[in-house]
């Protein structure tokens, strides 16, 4: 069980929603609402993917990936020219 709930708490820290962590691993929606709950807290910080400055999320929303729309510009269109 406790490999379960390291990848929930990994896919959500990639930005995966409830629904899709469920699907994706076949378990029940409650399963994961109930993992998350217990680990929102250390979830909440992270760090921009392409400046890598400490940002820090909002409990109920969606993960923050970037710091700011120009660090999300500046990722998306580095990417698209490799």
């Amino acid at each position: 069980m406790k490999k379960v709930e390291e990848l929930i708490i990994w896919l959500r820290q990639a930005g995966y929603g409830y629904k899709r962590i469920a699907r994706t691993l076949n378990i029940t929606m409650d399963e994961v609402k109930r993992t998350c709950g217990e680990n929102d807290g250390e979830s909440l910080s992270g760090e921009c993917k392409q400046c890598y400055t400490s940002i820090t999320s909002i409990k109920g929303k969606k993960r923050k990936q970037f710091c700011s729309d120009r660090c999300r510009w500046d990722y998306w269109n580095s990417i698209n020219k490799r």
